[in-house]
């Protein structure tokens, strides 16, 4: 946030200056060498680094519009081909003893922002370029809301942005990743057309919700989740060299998915400079339900079998003294009391009668 001209490193903590109506600032991120910062009101704002077109202020990376005839080396040779004047570098357009030209040139998308001979670096705060309209929202013009998330690379920076309408419940909700800066080594998961690329779109399942997001130095890892499923996916797309972007290729560019073990679940990702890490859940069922997963808890009248069979117990029927002499006395009649039964001389004098 300093004028690198006036200050080459800040050695103590600066105070950011924003325009109005920014603060409080809602969420930054920053890179190796540029910050991003999003406003109370949703303004993106960029400062930094842009030799790579990082800060998403649009294709600022050289005058390719009808300006360089006119200027620099192609306008000395221009003028030994033609003898057409050269016109002022832009570096120099507007400093004192520098004569202006009035030739009228059509101005290219990098002409407004750096010169020939500029520095390709903003040091205060500059509002981004608005997020490119995909195919489907074209026809009607509906912009994109402001970023949700943001996380920074060493020279690339994403923006996550909610791409359902406002009215979809939260089960239906879902979001897009927008990318800009470097893409050497693939870093902003969309194709290796471009070495670097203004704010396009990273490409992830179309109808998915980013529940994580992290970038690392050159790579990236997301976890997201289909909009009606269940089970969250973990992709990754970025540099590959030291392995962290879990392939083959020294090089993971479009995204592509990770597959993890059968009965884990990924919660949530982090990337270091050239490492990752992955927080899971194990889904693994207990021992007993792994050994019987659809079989009755057993009661206190059945046993296992070695082979893992249900078999009755016999039934053991534990009786008490008291029991068993009810049930005698139950067969052999109804039982006498100690008066009414007969003393033994009685019993004795009877049998002798007989």
């Amino acid at each position: 946030g300093a004028d690198p001209v006036v200050q080459g490193s800040a050695t103590a903590c600066r105070r950011i200056r924003f325009p109005r109506h920014v603060n409080p600032v809602a969420r930054v991120g920053c890179g190796r060498s540029h910050t991003i910062a999003v406003g109370a009101e949703g303004q993106v704002l960029a400062w930094g680094d842009d030799s790579k077109i990082q800060l998403g202020l649009g294709d600022t990376r050289s005058n390719v519009g009808d300006e360089r005839p006119w200027e620099g080396s192609r306008g000395y040779l221009n003028m030994i081909q033609t003898g057409e004047p050269m016109a002022t570098p832009s570096a120099l357009r507007g400093a004192p003893g520098v004569q202006s030209t009035s030739r009228a040139r059509a101005t290219s998308t990098s002409a407004g922002r750096y010169g020939e001979f500029e520095a390709h670096a903003q040091w205060k705060p500059t509002p981004m370029m608005e997020i490119p309209l995909e195919f489907e929202r074209q026809v009607h013009g509906t912009p994109y809301p402001p970023p949700d998330g943001l996380v920074c690379g060493d020279d690339f920076t994403i923006l996550m942005v909610r791409d359902s309408p406002d009215w979809f419940s939260p089960q239906e909700e879902s979001n897009r990743l927008f990318c800009c800066g470097e893409n050497g080594k693939g870093q902003c998961g969309r194709s290796m057309q471009a070495q670097q690329q203004i704010l396009s779109a990273t490409k992830l399942p179309r109808c998915s919700l980013t529940h994580s997001l992290s970038c690392g130095s050159k790579h990236c890892l997301a976890v997201l989740q289909r909009v009606g499923q269940k089970k969250q996916e973990l992709w990754a797309w970025g540099s590959n060299d030291k392995g962290q972007a879990g392939g083959t290729a020294g090089v993971t560019c479009p995204a592509a998915r990770l597959r993890l073990p059968r009965d884990t679940r990924v919660e949530a990702a982090w990337c270091g400079f050239s490492s990752s890490a992955v927080i899971c859940s194990d889904r693994r069922p207990s021992s007993r339900s792994l050994a019987l997963p659809h079989a009755p808890m057993p009661s206190s009248e059945t046993a296992f079998s070695a082979g893992g069979e249900i078999r009755e117990r016999p039934k053991v029927l534990a009786r008490s003294a008291s029991e068993e002499e009810e049930q005698a006395a139950s067969r052999s009649g109804p039982a006498l009391t100690h008066d009414q039964r007969p003393s033994a001389s009685t019993a004795t004098g009877d049998e002798d009668k007989e």
